[in-house]
């Protein structure tokens, strides 16, 4: 009896210091007891995350779909997606990577650069996307921005402490630059590079076609380049750190489904088999498949 009572109050104990450990122990345990798996998307993220016609919509949507009926072959249950909005601002409770901390959401599915040091408390899935760094502009600009050359006196617009902002600074050092926030900074920095306010906007490949759709430009209305990514961006999902069971759950779905097939599957259904999504994500792939 002595002893019994000294293991719950160690137990009691161990869960007050480890709070994060003692909350992300049990995602898959707290799945089956509530039905509900609770998934990060954002809205400005097409094609990854967006809502038409008052609906979700997107990548993300669809392997969220086909992992909760993993889930219920697995629990043999129902199981019920719950949809919680994401943004990047951290400062907010609905920030992609404190929702995973605090469990606001069991994950977070969007265009989330894995990157070495992740911040802390949560991990990376394994890679569910590929794509890489384009340069967008309107398509009259094309004879004045060569990504070959040194791009002097171009003005090009980049996002705040992104990725690409870094890669620019060092690859375009005579270049010009305009810097949007975060947020709506991509939405703008799209509708610059349409109206020639700058002469071109770096980003990640499928996000500039992502937010060309979004915003309704025609294929003609605006250019990529080069024809293949200047660098290989990978994209996973977020995750608590501390949970190696629900993270091996993920990881095994995520590897099964990261395929080229599924994912042209998925982009002709939301787009048609002709959009320049595929056009870009075959490109990516050609490149960078070896991430």
């Amino acid at each position: 009896m002595k002893n019994q009572l000294t293991i719950i109050i160690f137990s009691i104990i161990f869960a007050f210091i480890n709070p994060a450990f003692a909350k992300a122990e049990g995602v898959l345990q707290e799945i089956q007891k509530t039905g509900v798996l609770k998934v990060g998307l954002r809205k400005d993220a097409a094609p990854f995350g967006y809502i038409s016609s008052g609906k979700w919509e997107g990548i993300c949507l669809e392997l969220m779909n086909g992992f909760k009926e993993d889930l219920e072959k697995k629990f043999n249950q129902t199981i019920t997606i719950e949809k919680l909005e994401t943004i990047l601002d951290e400062d907010s409770e609905q920030g992609r990577y404190r929702s995973v901390v605090n469990n606001r959401v069991h994950l977070e599915c969007g265009p989330n650069t894995i990157r070495k040091k992740p911040p802390t408390g949560v991990i990376y899935s394994e890679s569910f996307f590929i794509t890489g760094t384009y340069l967008m502009m309107r398509p009259d600009r094309r004879i004045g921005v060569n990504p070959d050359g040194f791009l002097e006196g171009i003005l090009i617009g980049v996002l705040n402490d992104s990725l690409t902002q870094k890669f620019i600074d060092s690859r375009y050092q005579l270049a010009d630059q305009k810097v949007y926030q975060r947020g709506l900074g991509r939405e703008t920095a799209v509708k610059d590079a349409i109206s020639g306010t700058i002469d071109t906007f770096a980003s990640d490949g499928i996000l500039l076609v992502g937010e060309a759709f979004r915003q309704g430009l025609k294929e003609d209305q605006y250019a990529l380049e080069p024809n293949r990514p200047l660098t290989c961006i990978s994209y996973g999902m977020i995750l608590p750190a501390n949970d190696s069971e629900w993270q091996q759950t993920v990881n095994e779905y995520v590897v099964k489904k990261s395929q080229l097939n599924t994912m042209i599957n998925i982009l002709t259904r939301l787009a048609g088999g002709t959009s320049r999504f595929i056009e870009v994500f075959i490109s990516d792939q050609d490149k960078c498949s070896g991430l």
